[in-house]
C-alpha cells in the first residue's frame, strides 16, 4: 500500500506545487524523480528502506499524473482542438508495452535489481529527451503563468467531475481485479480464458482512446461521456445477465470502449472550469479517482464474502449508469475558445 499512500498524499500537493511554480517545473521534477525511484527500490535491502521507496515512487507517480494533465490541459488550449485521449491512449499502450517488457525480462531470469536500474536509466535518457519539447513555446509567459496559476474555486461542477471520477475508476480498478477471478469462479471457464477478459477490456479501452478525440470533437464531451457510460453498463450486463464466455467478452470489449474515453475529458473538463485554476482542480478530481480505483477490489470483495462475485458486480452497473448523469458537469469546458 506504500506506493498508493505515497501517490493519494502527494496528488493534493502536487496541485499546490503547479499553482505556485508551474505545471512544467513540476513535470520535469516529478519525473526526474520517478527515475531515481526505480533504483532506490532496487537497492532496498529491509522492510523499512523498502517502504519508503515505494512512498516515494508513489508520490513521484502521482505528481507527474497532475502535472503532465495540467500540462496536456493547458496544450489543448493552445491547439484548441480535443487531444486529450490521444495522450491517454498513449498512457494504455505504454502499459501494456510495460508490461510485455516486464514479461520478457522475468522470462530470461534478469536480476530485479539490474532490470530496475537499466530502466530508470532509460527512462531518465528519455525524459530528459522529451523535456525539450513541453513547453509551450506559442503562449507568451504572461500567458502560462494565467493559465497555470490562479485560484481554486469549489463548485458543483468540480464536484461533479470528482465524483465521476471516483466511480469511473472504481469501475476500472473492480474489473482489472475481478474480471478473471468471475470468469473462473461463476462462468466456469478455463483459466486462460479467464485472463482474457481483463485483456480484451484493455484493449477495447487502448482503441477507444485513439479515436477518443474524434469523437469528443464530433460528440462533445458532456454527449460522449454519456454515451460511454451507458455503453459500459450494458456491456457489464451482458458480463452478468447471460453467463457465458463468449458474452462476457463482448460485454468487457464493450465496457472498455464505452469507459475508454470518460477519464481523459474528465481530466480535460476539470482543468477547463471557470474561474478555478487548472492544476489544484485537476488535483482534487485525480486523487478522488486515484481513491476510487484503490477502493474499487476490496468493496467488490467485500460484498462478494457477504453474497456472490456475481451479484458484487451488479455494483459497477449501477455507478456506469449512474456516472451518466454526472457528464453535465462537462457543459462549457471546450478547449474551442478564444486565448489571451
Amino acid at each position: 500500500m506504500m506506493a498508493a499512500i505515497g501517490s493519494v498524499l502527494a496528488m493534493p500537493v502536487a496541485g499546490w506545487l503547479i499553482n505556485k511554480f508551474d505545471s512544467l517545473s513540476i513535470v520535469v521534477g516529478s519525473t526526474l524523480g520517478f527515475c531515481l525511484a526505480l533504483p532506490l527500490i532496487a537497492e532496498s535491502k529491509t522492510v523499512l528502506t523498502l517502504s519508503l521507496a515505494l512512498l516515494f515512487y508513489g508520490a513521484t507517480g502521482g505528481s507527474m499524473d497532475v502535472a503532465m494533465n495540467t500540462h496536456a490541459v493547458m496544450l489543448e488550449k493552445r491547439y484548441q482542438r480535443h487531444i486529450m485521449s490521444s495522450f491517454h491512449a498513449l498512457f494504455s499502450l505504454g502499459g501494456m508495452a510495460g508490461s510485455a517488457l516486464g514479461g520478457l525480462v522475468a522470462s530470461r531470469v534478469v536480476p530485479a535489481g539490474i532490470h530496475f536500474w537499466v530502466s530508470g536509466i532509460a527512462f531518465a535518457a528519455m525524459s530528459i529527451l522529451a523535456f525539450r519539447w513541453l513547453p509551450l513555446s506559442s503562449a507568451s509567459e504572461g500567458a502560462r503563468e494565467a493559465e497555470s496559476r490562479g485560484t481554486m474555486t469549489w463548485s458543483v461542477p468540480l464536484g461533479a467531475l470528482a465524483l465521476l471520477a471516483f466511480s469511473i475508476m472504481l469501475v476500472e480498478g473492480a474489473i482489472a481485479d475481478w474480471s478473471a477471478i468471475y470468469l473462473r469462479t461463476s462462468v466456469l471457464t478455463g483459466p486462460g480464458l479467464a485472463a482474457l477478459g481483463y485483456a480484451v477490456f484493455s484493449g477495447a479501452m487502448a482503441a477507444g482512446r485513439l479515436t477518443g478525440d474524434y469523437l469528443t470533437g464530433k460528440l462533445g464531451r458532456a454527449h460522449l461521456v454519456c454515451y460511454g457510460a451507458l455503453l459500459a453498463a450494458v456491456g457489464l450486463v451482458f458480463v452478468l445477465l447471460f453467463g457465458n464466455a463468449a458474452w462476457a467478452l463482448v460485454g468487457f470489449a464493450c465496457a472498455g470502449a464505452g469507459l475508454a474515453t470518460i477519464i481523459p475529458n474528465t481530466f480535460a473538463a476539470a482543468g477547463n472550469i471557470g474561474g478555478s485554476a487548472p492544476g489544484p482542480s485537476l488535483a482534487v478530481v485525480t486523487t478522488a479517482g486515484y481513491i476510487g480505483f484503490l477502493a474499487g477490489p476490496p468493496l467488490i470483495g467485500f460484498v462478494a464474502q457477504l453474497s456472490t462475485i456475481h451479484s458484487a458486480l451488479w455494483i459497477l452497473v449501477v455507478l456506469s449508469g449512474l456516472s451518466a448523469f454526472a457528464s453535465t458537469a462537462m457543459k462549457g469546458t471546450s478547449p474551442r475558445r478564444k486565448m489571451s
